[in-house]
């Protein structure tokens, strides 16, 4: 007689839960291929590439990134990842919908067996790889052609400018995926029936063919809807713990989702193929066991199994955590992504600054752990970002000055930190400069006018500030000379030296007349720094030319100021504009100036280390190249006093640091950007002695907020404790 008992019990609706429910009693004899495919490979892919990655891989709030200078070790790794993973499902898929349905008809199929059964098959099997291949490329063509076609109509009136019709490109993609996807029924018919790769196609759409549409939207949610359902939550949910935890999450949770969605996308293939079967006329049990490997009874599943399956995992959080090849170690803190867009009116004691390109203005280190970061755009007045630790984690926003409190055309706040961790800022009130002592919590008056102007626009005087050891400030003040009337040709640089915060008997010395050249909002063209002794040091950079000019002093109160061009003018001819313009000072504690800035006659970003005091003669070193739309570079000395210089690589869409110890620059990529940087970036050593890099990147996410402001901290780059010698000075203690 023959045995129909299979064939009733295969006939039965819905598959996909039948299916799940089979995928879940057996799902480690299922998962076996996978562990036995996969393991290997993926350790010694994981293995090899981490061994090879070399400055490309940083890790980045205890996540591995992939980094570099370029996209190259980026490519690599998708390419190796993708063609080892789909090698290997190659063999693994197929095995496991042998073992599948086997089980389905009281059929066990040893795992051995069924990937030896996989092998012989191998060759019909890459047919089918290749005509999926062809077959997905075909599908993207067709929906790219798609979106240009209605892309044209639209430019070109056929269409109304708003009627965006490139979704239909989509609705093509998906239908094509759907019509597609009984395909999969090839896969048991090579391996059950022994067709050939292109005849087991046609195999699979014969049996198809009374019953298309449930078989396609069967093999739609089980093999892709529930599948991704499950995944996504994961993801989302990983995405959302803290590094540590992420990167433990992805290691081991993530091999587990990996080894455990094959088992039951292939149970629904399995089952869908024997549906399909069993609902054929003169069918019995033994025409749906035809194919199946003969052997002996697989043995029990091990429990040992666990602990090899999540080998790759646990290599790849080992090699992340430990981080035996001395990547990188970075944090970085988008500060305002939780910022939500403000609706105006808005109340005074809500008010904080909408973030653009041009608002960052510098970045201190406050007393304790804390980051301070002075923003001024050209509508608001100055604020103070203040982080609560070093990687910025948390933060709050205080205005420095009153609403209302003098005349401002645009942003011009220069500010410098005080030995007790407190800041100084500029202000002007109409035509007066003058000082405020800001704490992370607001800021109060500390002087009178220590400068005044006769320009109706205080915005294009020149401005930067630096303090003593002993807190008083040095203010750099540079502006067109008031004796040569309505067409000056130079600019009179004069320091403004003060005793204490206070500033309360400014003594102003004019050390300097110079070539005139323009200051504005958007340029740091001017810049200066203390030296030892409390010398003040200044340059000034005009952005037309590239000429770069030193001013240095031979004693504290500047009775003998000396000016040296380290970096002559260009030639006549370049007398253009760039949109971004700027340069950094630094002294180094034998005296010696050093300057990083964009050079507009090749827009290559330089180092300019003196070797003098005076800048005399000076070596300039190449850093990277930029362009004309890239910020000016940011300058810190780090304990040992060597430089390290931030700047902008927009070709790489990297944000690099370069770590100059005697003639080398060691450039490193600390951060991708992918959506675009704004026109500002600072730089200051927080309390534990790391490079804290402050950057503004264009925000791609629709939050409302345009612009959104990062701190990224190298932590394993530079020495992070000051030499014994070296004592408690700024900005090095806090």
């Amino acid at each position: 007689m023959t045995s129909m008992q299979h064939v009733e019990r295969l006939r039965a609706s819905p598959v996909p839960f039948l299916s799940y429910l089979d995928a879940a009693r057996c799902l480690m004899r299922l998962a076996v291929p996978g562990v036995l495919v996969h393991v290997p490979l993926a350790t010694l892919t994981l293995t090899a590439l981490t061994a090879t990655a070399g400055d490309a891989a940083a890790v980045v709030d205890q996540r591995l990134q992939l980094i570099g200078d370029s996209d190259t070790a980026l490519t690599i790794w998708i390419v190796v990842v993708a063609v080892v993973a789909v090698a290997g499902q190659l063999v693994v898929f197929p095995a496991t919908v042998l073992i599948a349905a086997g089980h389905l008809v009281d059929r066990p199929v040893p795992p051995v067996e069924a990937l030896r059964a996989v092998v012989r098959r191998l060759p019909s099997l890459l047919v089918l790889l290749l005509v999926a291949a062809m077959a997905f490329g075909a599908i993207w063509a067709a929906r790219a052609g798609v979106r240009v076609v209605t892309d044209r109509r639209r430019m070109g009136g056929v269409l109304p400018v708003l009627a965006d019709q490139r979704w239909l490109g989509d609705v093509l993609l998906v239908a094509a995926v759907f019509a597609a996807l009984p395909g999969l029924l090839a896969v048991p018919a090579v391996l059950l029936h022994g067709c050939g790769g292109l005849g087991s196609i046609r195999r699979a759409y014969r049996l198809t063919r009374l019953r298309f549409l449930p078989t396609a939207a069967t093999l739609a949610l089980g093999v892709v809807l529930v599948p991704g359902a499950a995944a996504w939550p994961v993801a989302a949910g990983l995405g959302l713990l803290p590094g540590l935890f992420a990167t433990l999450g992805w290691g081991l949770a993530g091999t587990v989702l990996a080894l455990a969605v094959t088992p039951f996308q292939a149970a629904v293939v399995a089952r869908q193929f024997l549906h399909c079967m069993a609902w054929r006329t003169e069918v019995d049990d033994s025409d749906l066991a035809h194919g199946l490997p003969e052997g002996s009874p697989p043995g029990p599943v091990r429990g040992g199994l666990v602990p090899v399956a999540l080998l790759p995992g646990l290599l790849f959080c080992g090699v992340v955590l430990v981080n035996p090849f001395g990547w990188p170690e970075i944090t970085e803190t988008n500060v305002t992504e939780s910022w939500a867009p403000q609706k105006f009116p808005v109340p005074a004691q809500e008010r904080r600054p909408v973030v653009r390109p041009f608002d960052l203005r510098a970045l201190h280190t406050g007393r304790g752990p804390r980051l301070i970061a002075v923003m001024d755009g050209a509508d608001d007045d100055a604020g103070l970002l203040a982080c609560a630790d070093p990687s910025c984690a948390t933060a709050s926003f205080e205005w420095a000055e009153p609403r209302g409190s003098g005349t401002r055309w645009e942003p011009g706040a220069a500010s410098a930190r005080l030995p007790d961790g407190r800041l100084l800022l500029t202000t002007w009130a109409s035509s007066r400069l003058e000082l405020l002592t800001c704490e992370a919590t607001g800021c109060v008056r500390s002087s009178g006018a220590v400068a005044t102007t006769r320009s109706s626009r205080p915005d294009t005087v020149g401005l930067a500030l630096a303090v003593r050891r002993g807190g008083g400030p040095v203010v750099a003040h540079a502006e067109a000379d008031p004796a040569e009337g309505d067409r000056p040709e130079h600019d009179v640089l004069a320091f403004v030296l003060c005793a204490d915060p206070s500033c309360a008997r400014p003594e102003r010395r004019q050390v300097a007349r110079l070539e005139r050249t323009l200051y504005r909002p958007t340029f740091a063209n001017l810049a200066v720094a203390v030296g030892p002794d409390d010398r003040p040091v200044a340059a000034r950079f005009a952005p037309a030319t590239g000429h770069i000019q030193v001013i240095s002093c031979q004693d504290a109160a500047c009775h003998r100021p000396i000016t040296t061009s380290p970096v002559p003018p260009g030639p006549p001819g370049l007398d253009t504009l760039p949109w971004t313009s700027g340069l950094a000072l630094a002294v180094r504690p034998d005296g010696r100036p050093v300057i990083a800035y964009r050079d507009p006659r090749d827009q290559v970003n330089k180092l300019l280390d003196c070797r003098t005091p005076d800048c005399a003669r000076a070596d300039a070193r190449v850093l990277g190249a930029g362009d004309e739309y890239d910020a000016a570079p940011a300058l810190v000395l780090d304990y040992s006093g060597w430089p390290l210089v931030a700047y902008e690589s927009s070709e790489h869409r990297r944000l690099m640091l370069a770590v100059c110890t005697g003639a080398r620059c060691e450039r490193i990529a600390v951060s991708k950007n992918e959506n675009g940087f704004g026109e500002r970036l600072a730089m200051t050593l927080n309390s534990d002695g790391h490079p804290a890099i402050a950057w503004i990147d264009h925000n791609s996410a629709r939050t409302g907020l345009d612009w959104n402001l990062h701190v990224t901290t190298p932590l394993n780059l530079t020495p992070s404790t000051p030499p014994a010698s070296q004592g408690c000075g700024p900005p090095r203690c806090g």
